[in-house]
């Protein structure tokens, strides 16, 4: 146990460069377009990144698939799931692939093709509530990460421990450790995983038919400064805004913007904004269409899309 302990402190504090660098990329259009401040407000399929133990609030089950060009060079790819087992918990599942693509010269300069670098992760999660009304959740993920350079690969072990409590009504307290592994051997040099401990507040406030959230988050790496985020988002679910003829085929949509201090350099960096749509598809069952812009300043602008389906067997409406 004293070893263990060791570990984990050695990871958090230790300040040398970590590898895995594409791991600090937020997943998701919600949680990234809110600022990154979602560790307290984790109550989709976005979860199994951010916070897993957000997981055992999911209770509808949710399929999504985004892209990301980011920086006009890397494309992102990920796929997410969440699937509830009633009292047992629920189960995320999250698969992620940065890939950007290189040409190959001889000493000569001939051109001798091109080739891919990339990162991939699978990401396998769990998260179940406790208490009378849920007021606890908990929960973990194992994480299996592989990169490629040139013709060089190598691969790690993460895991990710996550905690959410809702000690009063509307209110939401989460934190979360994550990518605790061992280090990993990249051609002839070794590399630490970048060790992240996030700690967030969340209020999620009904208003009527609707919901306003609001969030603020701290995020320390052991190998660049701390940032702090604030995020919000409104949720409009009102048959009175969006029309109630029995044809309606729109049933919600949301709007999200959100700001990280310390994120990049340059003017309106850490700023972000988005928006998503929700289409009823058939009875239980919606597709989310998502959007938003990041700005990292100096570097220019990342964007991406999602896509969702979302199931919702009892309930009328899908509710985040």
């Amino acid at each position: 146990m004293f070893y263990i302990t060791l570990l984990l402190i050695s990871q958090i504090f230790d300040p040398s460069a970590t590898g895995y660098t594409f791991m600090k990329i937020g997943v998701g259009v919600r949680p990234v377009a809110m600022g990154n401040a979602f560790s307290a407000l984790s109550d989709d399929e976005n979860a199994v990144f951010w916070n897993p133990a957000g997981l055992g609030m999911v209770n509808t089950y949710h399929l999504a698939g985004m892209f990301m060009n980011h920086v006009t060079y890397l494309n992102y790819y990920n796929l997410t799931s969440a699937i509830p087992a009633d009292v047992v918990g629920t189960v995320g599942i999250g698969i992620s692939y940065l890939g950007a693509s290189d040409t190959e010269y001889s000493e000569r300069g001939e051109n001798l093709g091109d080739f891919t670098n990339s990162d991939m992760l699978l990401n396998i999660g769990y998260g179940r509530s406790f208490g009378k009304h849920n007021v606890i959740s908990v929960g973990g993920a194992v994480k299996v990460v592989r990169s490629q350079l040139y013709s060089f690969s190598s691969y790690g072990l993460l895991l990710d421990a996550g905690l959410i409590y809702n000690p009063v009504k509307y209110l939401y307290l989460g934190t979360v450790l994550k990518n605790v592994g061992t280090r990993r051997r990249f051609i002839d040099m070794w590399e630490y995983p970048p060790v992240n401990f996030r700690q967030g507040v969340a209020i999620k406030l009904p208003i009527s038919a609707n919901q306003l959230a609001l969030s603020c988050e701290y995020s320390y790496f052991p190998d660049s400064k701390s940032t702090f985020s604030v995020g919000g988002e409104i949720v409009i679910h009102d048959p009175r805004i969006l029309g109630s003829s029995s044809g309606r085929r729109i049933s919600g949509f949301a709007i999200m913007g959100g700001y990280q201090y310390g994120y990049g350099e340059g003017t309106f960096s850490g700023f972000s904004a988005g928006f998503s749509l929700e289409i009823v598809v058939s009875p239980g069952i919606y597709l989310d269409v998502s959007a938003l812009l990041l700005s990292y300043g100096y570097l220019g602008t990342s964007e991406r899309i999602a896509l969702g389906l979302n199931y919702v067997p009892i309930r009328g409406r899908a509710s985040r």
